[in-house]
């Protein structure tokens, strides 16, 4: 799990870590800060997967999540891609400000804002009947197929130039660790109940034969 910090650039909040004395910058929020118009589609243009990392944090509420960010060599790829007035104002903040002080001190210190410790979490008691876990179970299935569905269709939409590619990305991707820490959870809870083709319970089948691994959805 990578410490996350974040920055502000003109009131624009970016968060980064910084690992052996390089910042990294996640993703999409710089791509965002350059006013791409589609962050994600800027990051496959114009950012090897090699300056591409993936890292494990954790939000306010105590959410671990796998995020995407971009090291110093694809900043400056995104940076010079841009045609835009602010990313030379980017550019000028990280390479006069930001880089110089990482290099010398290990850390950015102008104005650091380091996310609050979360409290414990909160356990909860509810009680359910079986027609509502079998719904919830169906619910669980109807989204895995959206998502398969998202990812089927997002080339397509990404090829055709859309307005919806970036949206279309995002709920192909972007949700398969809700998809999987709700497979875990309705799993835990159906535990009592067995697969049974001639009721409701047949969606058992979906939930328990789910590979939390994956990242190409069937649908």
């Amino acid at each position: 799990m990578s410490a996350l910090t974040i920055f502000n650039f003109e009131n624009t909040p970016v968060q980064t870590i910084v690992e052996n004395n390089e910042i990294f910058f996640r993703a999409t929020q710089l791509a965002e800060l350059l006013q791409y118009k589609n962050p994600h589609d800027a990051l496959r243009k114009h950012v090897d997967s090699d300056d591409l990392a993936k890292r494990e944090i954790v939000n306010t509420i105590n959410k671990r999540s796998q995020v995407l960010f971009v090291n110093e060599s694809g900043m400056y790829s995104l940076v010079l891609s841009s045609k835009l007035e602010q990313a030379k104002k980017v550019k000028r903040w990280i390479t006069k400000e930001v880089l110089p002080q990482i290099r010398k001190t290990g850390k950015y210190q102008l104005q650091p804002q380091q996310l609050a410790l979360p409290e414990p979490e909160k356990k909860f008691t509810f009680e359910f009947t079986e027609y509502e876990l079998q719904q919830l179970a169906w619910l669980w299935f109807a989204f895995k197929r959206g998502v398969g569905t998202f990812q089927h269709i997002e080339k397509a939409f990404n090829v055709l130039g859309s307005n919806m590619s970036s949206q279309i990305y995002g709920q192909a991707y972007e949700y398969l660790s809700v998809l999987r820490s709700t497979n875990q959870i309705l799993n835990r809870i159906t535990s009592d109940f067995d697969i049974d083709p001639m009721t409701n319970w047949r969606v058992l089948k979906h939930l328990r034969g789910f590979n939390p691994k994956a990242v190409k959805i069937d649908f």
